[in-house]
């Protein structure tokens, strides 16, 4: 009969027994019986223990209290069910009596130490009676090493967790026996023995897991244990993607793999739909530091943004997404931070070759293929000090399709207005229930053939000079070569706004927009790009007694340079459209002049079954669109880009790890930072973006025309759209060969012969690159911008109970120079157009380079609370400062002066830059609930985070100058003009000034819900507890007030404030669903993946460009096998499988805001073929 002893207090001293033998044999004659107890105070668990097993426990309460069990699920001897629960609670037992068991702290009186030497392991530290220990935590069966395990001694209240190379270091032993353990999610706790002398080191390592685990450990088991025990124990909340993870995901790089993880949304390249950045929380990518291997990496030209399709998976050992971050973080980033992390010559034991090869082929070979290559080899040359060397290879071959529709919207104007431009910013669209649709009068055809080679390498070195020091070197050179060929057709109308009766409206006049012409239009662009990024990372760390040294140095450079050509052709315009259009589409109203004339309304586009829009025209219409001398060169040039950046960094921090009781450690550290990026011109324009200044132009003489005929008679090509799914309708078209005889021919046409009665002179010639950019205004005009930054910070963790509280306050001081040519513009009070000279401005001394300067002070608190009641639940609570640096737009955008003396015109405008703008700053408050599952990794989590975002600077455009500032300021830089020409500032009463600076705005919030669920199906019958579940949803909402363009009834043209808009590049929903499948080394994934559409730029009436919603299924299926002496695995994927060659993808739409009162509308604008859903075979390696 059960006998209660709960409650008393005995001291059980027991000397010399042998415990593991009187259990071992205890076992021999016991019966199992099923347990089911959860996790909860060990005093708690032992009572339900007891009366489940009908045994008698003797212990002292105090040895019990605020100790914790783990839960205990599952068919055990009643023995081996105790073993279980004391297991880390830093206590054993052994049966006094039959059925009765003693409990006591393991390791002391057992072990044969005296009851003196029993006290001691729970004093605090002494120098006399101390040691440490160190040591590595590795996988038992691929000596893979285990980041972010819990390391406990035993029979204290010391605990570390294991670092990103799996090593641990405990500075203060009590000395003595000691039995260490070791706590890993997904695997049973292990144990090892270790005799700690006083003012010594002792070593022991952990081999965690089964000799016969290697069908698994390359899988979504492996990888999702790894990431999940860092997460777990880190002290701030953070989403790690380990290196087996990146490999399991079907993707091309870095950033489409990243799109799985919870919180994060996708950015796809404009030309390729291929993955180039994320988003985090709802902010773009602009808004997001990345690092590689602790180094800041830098964008080129005049975007921050870190294009990451550069970046293959291979050699990448972890990426970790912190989503809170401490003040040891970078604080220049309301995203987050990204840190991509290399293996390192240590990470692939004695010595490892992989290799690995892989192609890609789409459902149509019409759009080319795809090759990849990658080999590792490694090796420790000493036990301490190994070296790796990576190189990755990507060759793509790629066509695609884009459709450019273009429209207007609305077709009809709401009564007493005359272009959409003028209608009050009270109106939304649809302005009238009749007409809630658009005018489409045309669309740009383009066909891009894309030849790409992508080249990563590095090499890894890594030196443990003893069990006080570590270094690491990492060596990392990334290279993208791309030739883009695209030819480009437009089929459009021009369209005239006329006030007509409107039938759908009873025949009310309204200014409607018809269809007045058909003009083509024919062009070629090349681009010959190259990027490449080095990189050099100095790492180390030194631990001496409770001190530890944390020291880096790096060095970046990247560099985007391009050649490119384009080439344009102008069609005539035809007016008598009733011939041309197809009469069976043809849609026309007559007008109330005299005549009744028919305006054609509609009907000059159809639309294919696979959404394409198509001229609907006569056979007469057909052929004069196909006709070369139809068609005349407007122009053609070249343009060139090299934009290099250059940035080094030193940073350094000392921990101090206090002895445990309450306070942690305490870390204080600085980092020092240059950056430094020019271009060949001040435009703020790229070869895919915005429109550069050319470097070699032919324009053409008005009047002067040369056709396609006059060139060559072939010189059109006549391309086909039956890989998008439409037949019959050829496009007229320039290729690459017509390009060398287009340009040969136009250097013909710049003199005129006077020996010929054919004037030659069509074209005037100009080379930019001979120009000086303050004489001549066609000059490319080369910038830079150097920032330089300070950074220091102080941080602490204090841990009380369960909770642990890190925090602290980070400060930088930021100063950024910036060059850029400043220029006045002057049109005179006299008819024509008539501006003054140039010249004059140059002789006076006004056209000029300036220096811009700005320093910035930030000072970035954070709190970050964690609360653990168990070993595999943490709640984190967090606060936390962080900000965004402007744009270098803002910071260097070039000085220009405009004046305008006509008396009805009157006007100057200052348009400036502002180095001085402070970043935004952005308070953050983050909730986090995560439950790991203790036998197979996985966790149930939720989150919820609040953004606070001050001193906006993305929405501000200008500002009207009320006071005298402008006009002091533009007579002051005049001043040495007015003497001889005061007429020049000859301004009039009712002239309106008018400044150009960007300033910080107001600001506005960001908000969301986080949730996610990682689990393997263990618990269900025969091959079904093989599967696991992977799902995670990210809600995402905000409110900023945005300032556009437009008219106000009460206050005229200026900038309209819209509220209860989102952040731009924000879905509101990003989801991934996945089911994984692992068995005897098969490995399966099928993963679908959707987002919600995000707002490019809102409009006043709320026709706003967005970004579509859109979704992909994946699959990735593998099998990994042991042979020739390696480990193999062969693949296949499948990507985009819901995709089909003829489905468009749509990139861009006009769409409304939620809420709007007249309902929402969707207009598709560019669709994108990419040939739909790929398969990629491959096989890896690894020796």
């Amino acid at each position: 009969m059960h006998r209660s002893i709960f409650g008393t207090v005995r001291a059980v001293m027991l000397t010399g027994v042998a415990s593991v033998a009187i259990v071992g044999t205890a076992q021999a004659a016991e019966a199992a019986t099923e347990f089911n107890i959860p996790a909860q105070s060990l005093d708690g668990a032992l009572k339900q223990y007891a009366l489940k097993t009908n045994r008698d426990l003797l212990y002292d309460p105090e040895a019990v209290a605020n100790r914790r069990a783990h839960g205990l699920s599952g068919r055990y001897t009643p023995t081996e069910a105790l073993k279980r629960l004391l297991k880390g609670t830093g206590l054993t037992f052994s049966e006094v009596s039959p059925n009765v068991f003693a409990l006591r702290a393991a390791g002391v009186i057992a072990l044969g130490v005296s009851a003196s030497t029993a006290q001691a392991t729970v004093s605090a530290d002494d120098a006399d009676n101390t040691g440490s220990i160190s040591g590595t935590a590795v996988n038992n069966s691929t000596g893979s090493t285990l980041p972010g395990a819990i390391i406990r001694v035993q029979g204290t209240n010391l605990e570390t967790v294991t670092d990103e190379r799996g090593q641990y270091y405990f500075p203060a032993v009590p000395r003595g026996p000691r039995i260490l353990e070791i706590d890993y999610l997904g695997d049973t706790s292990e144990t090892v023995s270790v005799n700690v002398t006083a003012g010594a080191r002792a070593r022991a390592n952990f081999q965690v897991g089964t000799a016969n685990e290697e069908i698994v450990v390359f899988g979504f088991r492996s990888s999702t244990q790894k990431a999940l025990n860092q997460q777990k124990n880190a002290s701030n909340n953070a989403t790690i993607i380990s290196a087996d993870a990146l490999g399991q995901f079907p993707a091309e790089n870095v950033a489409e793999a990243l799109r799985r993880v919870s919180g994060v949304a996708f950015g796809r390249a404009a030309d390729t739909g291929e993955g180039s950045r994320i988003t985090v929380r709802g902010f773009s990518s602009e808004a997001i530091n990345v690092q590689l291997n602790g180094l800041d990496l830098q964008g080129t030209g005049f975007t921050r943004t870190i294009d990451l399709s550069g970046f293959l998976a291979d050699n990448i050992s972890q990426v970790t997404i912190q989503k809170s971050l401490l003040p040891s973080h970078e604080s220049t980033g309301s995203g987050g931070l990204v840190e991509i992390e290399t293996k390192s010559g240590l990470d692939y034991g004695k010595f490892a070759i992989n290799l690995g090869i892989e192609g890609e082929l789409n459902g149509k070979t019409a759009y080319g293929n795809e090759f990849q290559a990658n080999g590792t080899v490694a090796g420790q040359i000493t036990s301490n000090f190994g070296i790796a060397a990576t190189v990755q290879y990507r060759k793509t071959d790629r066509t695609n399709f884009n459709v450019d529709i273009a429209d207007t919207i609305p077709a009809v104007l709401p009564d007493g207005f005359t272009s959409r431009t003028f209608v009050f910013d009270t109106f939304r669209f649809p302005f009238d229930p009749e007409f809630n649709s658009r005018l489409v009068n045309g669309a740009a055809y383009s066909q891009r053939n894309r030849d790409e080679e992508s080249l990563s390498a590095s090499v890894n070195l890594a030196w443990d000079i003893g069990d006080h020091t570590r270094l690491r070197l990492d060596l990392q050179r990334n290279q993208r070569n791309a030739l883009t060929e695209t030819s480009r057709t437009v089929a459009s109308f021009l369209t005239r706004g006329r006030d007509m009766p409107i039938p759908e409206l009873g025949g009310e006049v309204r200014r409607r927009i018809t269809l007045n012409s058909f003009r083509p239009f024919i062009g070629f662009n090349e681009t010959d790009s190259r990027f490449t990024s080095d990189t050099i990372s100095f790492r180390g760390d030194t631990i001496l007694d409770r001190w530890t040294f944390n020291y880096k140095f790096g060095y970046s450079k990247a560099r985007s340079r391009s050649n490119n050509i384009n080439v344009s052709l102008g069609g005539d315009n035809f007016t008598d459209l009733e011939a041309l259009i197809n009469p069976a589409t043809i849609v026309t109203n007559p007008d109330d002049d005299a005549g009744m004339t028919p305006r054609v309304v509609d009907g000059g586009v159809i639309f294919t079954d696979s959404g394409v829009p198509i001229p609907s025209l006569t056979a007469a219409g057909l052929a004069i669109f196909a006709d070369p001398t139809r068609y005349n060169v407007t122009g053609a040039s070249r343009t060139v880009t090299d934009s290099p950046t250059t940035a080094y960094f030193a940073e350094g921090s000392v921990r101090y790890e206090a002895a445990p009781n309450f306070l942690e450690y305490v870390e204080a550290g600085f980092k020092y930072d240059r950056s430094s990026r020019t271009s060949l011109d001040e435009r703020f324009a790229s070869e895919s973006v915005g429109f550069l200044k050319p470097s070699v132009n032919f324009s053409r003489i008005f009047g002067r025309n040369t056709s396609a005929a006059d060139i060559d008679a072939n010189l059109l090509d006549f391309g086909s759209l039956a890989p998008i799914g439409v037949s019959g309708f050829a496009l007229p078209s320039l290729r690459r060969r017509s390009v060398d005889a287009i340009f040969d021919r136009l250097a013909q046409l710049t003199v005129d012969d006077p020996a010929t009665a054919f004037n030659e002179e069509r074209f005037r010639f100009t080379d930019a690159s001979t120009l000086d950019p303050i004489n001549d205004t066609g000059g490319l005009i080369p910038a830079s911008t150097t920032e330089t930054r300070l950074a220091g910070y102080l941080e602490a963790q204090v841990r009380f109970g369960d909770f642990d509280l890190s925090g602290g306050v980070r400060m930088e001081r930021t100063r950024r120079n910036g060059r850029s040519l400043t220029s006045p513009s002057v049109r005179l009070n006299l008819p024509g157009f008539n501006r003054e000279p140039r010249a004059t401005f140059v002789a006076a001394g006004l056209v000029q380079f300036a220096d811009l300067a700005g320093t910035t002070t930030t000072w970035t608190p954070s709190a970050l609370l964690n609360y653990r009641p168990t070993d595999n639940i943490k709640v984190h609570l967090a606060y936390f400062r962080t900000t965004i640096n402007p744009s270098f737009q803002q910071l260097r955008n070039p000085t220009s002066i405009s004046i305008d003396l006509r008396t009805a015109n009157g006007s100057v405008s200052l348009r400036e830059a502002n180095p001085g703008l402070k970043p935004s700053t952005t308070d953050s408050f983050d909730l986090d609930v995560s439950y790991f599952f203790q036998d197979n990794p996985g966790l149930i989590r939720a989150g919820l985070f609040y953004r606070k975002i001050s001193r906006n600077f993305t929405n501000v455009f200008f500002q009207n100058a009320d006071d005298d500032s402008v006009r002091d300021e533009v007579l002051a830089f005049f001043a040495p003009l007015t003497a001889t020409r005061p007429d020049l500032v000859d301004f009039a009463p009712d002239t309106v000034f008018t400044r150009n600076r960007p300033e910080n705005g107001e600001g506005g919030v960001i908000w969301g819900v986080e949730l996610e669920l990682i689990r393997q199906l263990d618990f269900l019958p025969g091959f079904l507890k093989n599967f696991s579940v992977l799902g995670n949803v990210t809600y995402t909402d905000g409110n900023f007030p945005t300032l556009v363009f437009g008219r106000s009834e009460t206050d005229g043209f200026g900038q309209v404030t819209l509220t209860d808009r989102p952040l731009e590049d924000q879905p509101q929903w990003a989801y991934n669903v996945g089911l994984n499948y692992s068995e005897a080394g098969f490995d399966a994934q099928l993963i679908y993946t959707r987002q919600t559409q995000d707002f490019v730029t809102f409009n006043i009436h709320d026709v706003n460009t967005v970004t579509p919603a859109f979704d992909t299924l994946d699959l990735r299926v593998a099998y990994n096998f042991e042979s020739f002496g390696g480990n193999w695995t062969i693949f296949l994927e499948g990507d985009d499988l819901l995709r089909g060659s003829n489905s468009p993808d749509i990139r861009t739409a006009f769409g409304s805001s939620p809420g709007n009162p007249n309902g929402s509308f969707f207009f598709p604008d560019l669709l994108q073929f990419n040939g739909g859903r790929t398969l990629t075979m491959g096989v890896r390696a690894r020796f």
